[in-house]
């Protein structure tokens, strides 16, 4: 038998003794009772048969007890039942006599066995149970008392000392097992951290470490003990730890705690904060036990801290603003250094801790105590209102802090302080001394409201001024209770002719005259006036009394600006012309009176000058319309308002449909149909006609392709789109129209660009350039209106177009009047003749009859377009015109006119 539990355990428990000592009591039995009966011939009895069965199964039980020891780990489940059956057994070989030796050795063997594994309290009656059995067999037996007396003492010492051993085992194994716990979990804790944990003796020679130590500062335990656990300490810093290393070695029991830098084993140096314990008196430690933290980050952190504090000193002490900061209570508790020197402190300790009532009444002037206190109250107040609410105060302006500087402008922020729960914890104030911007703001707001070389108001406090007489009662179109008017009213005065003045003497001379003429007006007008300067030479007088005072004053006026001016020994005679307009209900904004009074000044010049004239309210009614129809045509397309029309190019030859002139029209919501006579020139003064433009052109290349793809009779017509100068000369037409022709898939060489031959003259160099680039493109270009404007021959010679229109000014008079018709038929023989000399297409307009037909076929020209073919028709009409190709007849009216119903 191995007892290797009993070797290889640092704890030896009562299960394992248990396990060895009751296999051995089992075989020991089993051999003395079989070398009995051998021995001594016994003839063992059934009773004695049955022991020996359950003696030999206990055997088995214990054997397997043994094996199993691996597996199952606690035995003293069924332990008191072994005991009995095991007493049982004894008792029973004994009475059988199939024992050669007194019961009581054996008896005394299962007091010392069982117990190790049985609880105390049954332990202790299992022994004196053991006891008494035993007493009982020796007596029955017959044996002396001198022998059995000593057995039975023996029988309870050896139960006793084996109850005792098992409570000092189990004691033993708790304190392992802690021990045990307690080991892992400083091994958990010393893995874990980010401390580094060393033990040494008293030589500075490494005892223990743990992994955190080549974690932090690279080197394993056994580098470090190869060194005498020696780390290099950075130059500034070993004299002190060294001073602190034998301080904690000399002394039992002491402490230190040190920062200083390691140097890492890469040659990095780490900030290390190490704390020192002095256990040599500890025979469990029994040496220095040091823990070291990697504080590096934390230094950069706490060095950044201090620069930026640094930082923020110098910056709150430099900025000349007044920077304070203040507790729940409202006592300071950071102030800077202007704010110090401000109110006469040397420092900002000692300041802290007072209020704005101690700061301002201890500056306070003899007799001026109270003052302070309310300037002190009004300060407190508004910081204690924004510790209260929250709610951050910017922008509160106050003239003069104290009496000393009553002249000078303060503006102040205040805003709460919270702490990271988001907690008002105090307000912080700054005040900035603005009394140069407020002076600059005040000198720029009279600049912005006058005029610098009259010192009039100029036109934005003119329009100031109209707005707020507009706002109050009285001032429009009323009348007082003598029946006489004392609406305002306004004197439009514009100087005639006073540009050729400064072409003729000079601008210095010319704004001489305005300020002489800016005194003379001046001179002429009442208190409750009021004169502007609203343009170069232009001046606007409002004034109260209703139109028939305006009137007086603007005769008066008149006559003082036309008394001769002696300006540098210069004499010069101007006269103006005024224009009146009263403010009425109608007037929604200060710019319509003024609107007025210019058209009446505008009415005075055409009259004559040097007048006035009254406003009438037809002077406005034209330009009104324009501007509403302008503001309507903005809108046109969004609204689908526009439309488009076609009107026919016919062959003169055969009488079929060869292309289509686009023409506009504008269907308005609010004004009904608008002529484009009406609306084009609209479009072209506002702009509106590049937008439009592109819309129509792309509309048309839409058309036309479908058209293209649909019917083939449509791959050789031509569509003419009408391109103002405007949108000639924008920068993104080339692209645009590249775009749109590659979008829609039109042939370009059936897209046909009509411009103007006035509107091309006005930028000759600059059309042929932009006329070139779209002829590379592969577009037709065509000159519309060709008579009417003055092309030099040399320019249209470059233009690079392929068709000529001739305007319907000169169709018109072919074949009509006799008187007109040679005239005409000249001018048109000249067209065609230079367009044959140049190559070039024409097309008639404004064809209204046959004999024009006829005679246009005489001098040359083939292809027209007029009612007399048909009018400008819808997109359907022009598809069904397409679609049944007619054939006009040319020379046969009644056709022609049936043809163009059809149409």
């Amino acid at each position: 038998m191995n007892p290797r539990f009993l070797v290889a355990k640092d704890v030896v428990t009562g299960d394992e003794i248990f396990r060895i000592s009751s296999l051995s009591f089992y075989l020991t039995l089993l051999l003395d009772v079989a070398m009995a009966a051998y021995a001594q011939h016994l003839h063992l009895t059934p009773v004695s048969i049955a022991a020996l069965v359950l003696l030999g199964g206990l055997f088995a039980l214990s054997g397997l007890r043994y094996l199993a020891a691996h597996f199952v780990k606690s035995v003293s489940g069924g332990a008191i039942l072994e005991l009995l059956a095991s007493v049982a057994v004894v008792v029973t070989l004994t009475l059988q006599r199939a024992m050669p030796t007194p019961p009581l050795p054996w008896l005394i063997a299962l007091a010392g066995i069982f117990p190790l594994v049985i609880e105390s309290g049954f332990a202790l009656g299992g022994v004196l149970l053991i006891a008494w059995i035993g007493l009982g067999l020796n007596l029955d037996l017959g044996v002396p008392m001198s022998d059995w007396l000593p057995h039975t003492f023996a029988t309870i010492f050896l139960g006793l000392l084996a109850i005792l051993l098992s409570q000092a085992l189990n004691a033993n194994i708790s304190a392992v097992w802690h021990a045990r716990t307690n080991e892992r979990r400083f091994d958990a804790i010393s893995r874990a951290t980010r401390h580094v944990f060393l033990i040494c003796d008293a030589g500075y020679r490494l005892k223990f470490s743990n992994p955190a130590l080549h974690d932090v500062l690279g080197y394993t335990h056994e580098e470090l003990a190869a060194k005498g656990a020696i780390l290099r300490i950075h130059a500034d810093d070993v004299i002190e730890h060294q001073k602190k290393l034998r301080h904690l070695r000399d002394n039992e029991r002491s402490q230190i705690f040190s920062r200083h830098r390691v140097q890492h084993k890469n040659g990095q140096w780490i900030w290390m904060e190490t704390s020192g314990f002095n256990m040599l008196h500890d025979p469990a430690i029994g040496g220095l036990v040091f823990s070291l933290e990697d504080v590096s980050a934390r230094t950069d952190i706490e060095n950044k801290l201090e620069q930026e504090h640094a930082l923020l000193r110098a910056v709150l002490d430099l900025n000349p603003s007044l920077i304070y900061a203040k507790d729940l209570r409202g006592c300071f508790t950071i102030s800077n250094l202007s704010f110090q020197r401000r109110f006469g402190y040397a420092s900002e300790d000692e300041l802290r801790g007072k209020t704005s009532y101690d700061v301002f009444l201890s500056r306070a002037e003899a007799g001026k105590e109270l003052h302070a206190y309310e300037i002190a109250d009004a300060i407190h107040m508004q910081d204690m209102r924004v510790v209260e609410t929250g709610v951050p105060q910017e922008g509160v302006e106050l003239q003069g802090l104290t009496d000393a500087d009553n002249e000078r402008w303060y503006r102040t922020n205040k805003y709460p302080l919270r702490d990271a729960l988001g907690n008002v914890t105090g307000i912080l104030g700054i005040t900035r001394d603005i009394t140069e911007r407020k002076q600059y703001e005040m000198r720029l707001e009279y600049q912005a409201l006058h005029d610098p070389l009259t010192g009039l108001p100029n036109r934005r406090y003119l329009l100031t001024r109209i707005g707020e007489a507009m706002a109050q009662p009285g001032t429009v179109g009323s009348k007082a209770a003598d029946g006489r008017a004392h609406g305002m009213a306004m004197l439009f005065c514009d100087l005639d002719s006073f540009k050729s003045v400064n072409d003729t003497h000079g601008h210095d001379f010319g704004d001489q005259c305005l300020t002489e003429l800016t005194g003379r007006i001046s001179g002429c007008l009442d208190e409750s006036d009021f004169m502007a300067r609203f343009g170069g030479n232009e001046f606007i007088i409002l004034t109260y009394g209703g139109l028939d005072l305006a009137r007086q004053k603007a005769e008066t006026l008149l006559a003082e600006i036309s008394r001769p001016l002696l300006v540098d020994d210069t004499v010069i005679k101007l006269q103006a012309s005024i224009g009146i307009a009263e403010l009425q209900e109608g007037h929604r904004s200060p710019s319509e009176l003024i609107r007025d009074a210019d058209a009446a000044m505008f009415q005075a010049k055409e009259r004559g000058r040097n007048r006035a004239e009254v406003y009438d309210a037809s002077l406005q009614a034209a330009a009104s319309k324009r501007a509403h129809l302008e503001v309507a045509l903005r809108l046109a397309l969004e609204r689908n308002e526009l439309m488009l029309t076609y009107q026919p190019k016919v062959s003169l030859i055969d009488g079929s449909v060869i292309g289509f002139e686009l023409l506009l029209r504008w269907n308005s919501m609010e004004y009904g149909e608008i002529s484009p006579e009406e609306f084009i020139p609209i479009a072209e003064a506002s702009g509106m006609v590049v937008p439009i433009g592109a819309w129509v052109l792309e509309q048309a290349c839409k058309q036309l392709s479908q058209w293209q793809m649909k019917y083939p009779v449509a791959q050789h017509l031509t569509i003419a789109v009408n391109v103002s100068m405007r949108q000639l000369l924008q920068s993104s037409f080339l692209g645009d129209v590249k775009r749109i022709v590659g979008e829609t898939g039109v042939l370009p060489q059936s897209v046909e660009l009509e411009i103007t031959e006035t509107s091309a003259m006005a930028n000759p160099l600059q059309t042929i350039e932009n006329l070139a680039l779209l002829k590379q493109q592969g577009l037709r270009l065509a000159l519309d209106d060709f008579g009417t404007g003055y092309s030099s021959l040399s320019y249209l010679q470059k233009l690079p177009v392929d068709v000529l229109k001739i305007d319907k000014s000169f169709v018109r008079g072919i074949g009509s009047h006799p008187g007109m018709r040679q005239e005409d038929n000249e001018i048109v023989r000249l067209i065609l003749a230079l367009a044959q000399t140049l190559n070039l297409e024409t097309i008639a307009e404004g064809v209204e009859s046959p004999e024009q037909i006829t005679e246009l076929k005489k001098l040359g020209c083939f292809v027209g377009q007029g009612y007399i073919f048909s009018p400008p028709v819808t997109i359907e009409a022009a598809e069904e015109l397409i679609r049944n190709a007619p054939k006009y007849l040319m020379g046969d009216l009644k056709r022609v006119e049936k043809l163009q119903s059809v149409a």
